[in-house]
């Protein structure tokens, strides 16, 4: 674990969540989708996608599973979330974002955590 995965679970008050399935992310006030979910828990999650997110921003995202997960049946997940940070690849390629969960209804909590079981 590098010291900057080590400084960033400490400040978390709880263990993310790795998602083996593909969600994609969704800008819902542009509709635009903004990389995919790369772990998930009640209080934030972090995505991978092709362009940077800007810091301090906030945002409403759509969380959708792929047609043929059993977690489609439900629909989206919809969350509203500030972003923390953005990190580039190396080769600028490839950005991660952390986010802070700030507005989620108590059913999309419970698929959070259904996601962990």
């Amino acid at each position: 674990m590098k010291a900057t995965d080590t400084a960033a679970k400490d400040n978390r008050g709880q263990n993310r969540i790795e998602v083996s399935e593909v969600i994609h992310v969704i800008d819902r006030q542009t509709g635009n989708t903004i990389g995919q979910l790369v772990n998930i828990s009640e209080e934030g999650l972090m995505l991978q996608g092709p362009e940077p997110v800007a810091e301090n921003g906030i945002y409403q995202l759509s969380l959708e599973f792929e047609a043929d997960s059993a977690s489609a049946a439900d629909g989206p997940l919809m969350i509203g979330v500030e972003s923390l940070w953005c990190h580039s690849s190396s080769d600028q390629a490839q950005h991660w974002s952390g986010f802070y969960i700030i507005d989620i209804s108590e059913h999309d909590l419970q698929r959070i955590r259904q996601l962990a079981r």
